[in-house]
């Protein structure tokens, strides 16, 4: 009992030796870090993608002096973790590329050009940024780019972009007539979730939304849809993209649509949508 007592207070000992070196690695650490940071700045111009690997790298000159003795070889390795820790961890601010998180121009159009079968990545359109978005508002507005549309409207909805929410009503706004084509009518389709993704960035696309839970007839036809089918299915998508959003202010306009449905199946579709707005507000309460 004796031996394994020692035993134990040999190893709390160990711990706490531990506890203490690392805590010794963390503070160089932090010094690594802040010199580094100074460093860097002033050769920002040479920071890439590999940016954080080189200023690693510097920081390992600044250190050769702890290198002498093998304790300065394992201050050194409790030094670099510090500087990986507050780095990664902490948010030491070293200089970054932030356009590797934006898609390209390039990769922007491949994006609004594939057929996704399982549906568009959110992922990859929310990575859009400002030159890409600029390109999609141009080509939405080209009738030969007219396949590409509903991709487009989908993207500059989720992307939050200067400009998206403008140009998504701008093309909901185009007058048409007679019997469309297939890639408009796609786009019609979207068009409710195009503006109730730009709701999380706008809440004016709330209002829009609300607006065209009274649609009317739009005036134009495709294959069987016409008239009250149009309306219905108008409707009910935009009941749905108000739920999807779950923010407070499209709940409030889905109690306002369900005291004044009329009809019997769009109010049992409203309540539908209020269920789903109650799911997604709770999974945002913690952001």
């Amino acid at each position: 009992m004796i031996g394994a007592k020692k035993t134990r207070s040999e190893q709390v000992g160990k711990a706490v030796l531990g506890c203490r070196r690392l805590r010794r690695g963390l503070a160089r650490g932090f010094r690594i870090a802040e010199l580094t940071r100074v460093s860097t700045l002033e050769n920002s111009s040479e920071i890439g993608r590999g940016g954080l690997v080189r200023a690693v790298s510097g920081g390992e000159l600044m250190n050769r002096h702890l290198r002498s003795t093998r304790r300065g070889r394992r201050w050194d390795r409790l030094g670099v973790m510090g500087l990986l820790v507050c780095t990664l961890g902490l948010g030491v601010s070293l200089p970054r590329d932030t356009s590797a998180q934006m898609l390209s121009v390039d990769e922007t159009v491949a994006l609004v050009r594939s057929v996704h079968f399982e549906g568009l990545p959110e992922e990859d359109a929310v990575r859009v940024g400002p030159d890409g978005a600029a390109l999609l508002i141009e080509m939405l507005e080209d009738p030969l780019e007219a396949a590409t549309h509903a991709n487009i409207l989908i993207v500059l909805g989720l992307c939050g972009q200067p400009g998206s929410l403008e140009a998504i009503a701008q093309w909901a706004s185009i007058v048409r007539e007679g019997e469309i084509d297939r890639d408009t009518f796609r786009a019609w389709q979207v068009l409710p979730y195009a503006v109730g993704y730009a709701a999380r960035y706008d809440r004016r696309a709330i209002a829009r939304l609300e607006a065209n839970l009274e649609a009317e007839d739009p005036g134009w036809t495709y294959r069987h849809h016409r008239g009250a089918r149009l309306v219905r299915q108008s409707r009910r998508a935009t009941a749905t993209a108000l739920g999807m959003t779950g923010l407070p202010e499209a709940a409030a306009a889905l109690d306002r649509a369900g005291r004044n449905a009329t009809d019997a199946e769009f109010e049992q579709h409203l309540r539908g949508a209020r269920a789903m707005h109650a799911q997604r507000a709770k999974k945002r309460r913690p952001e």
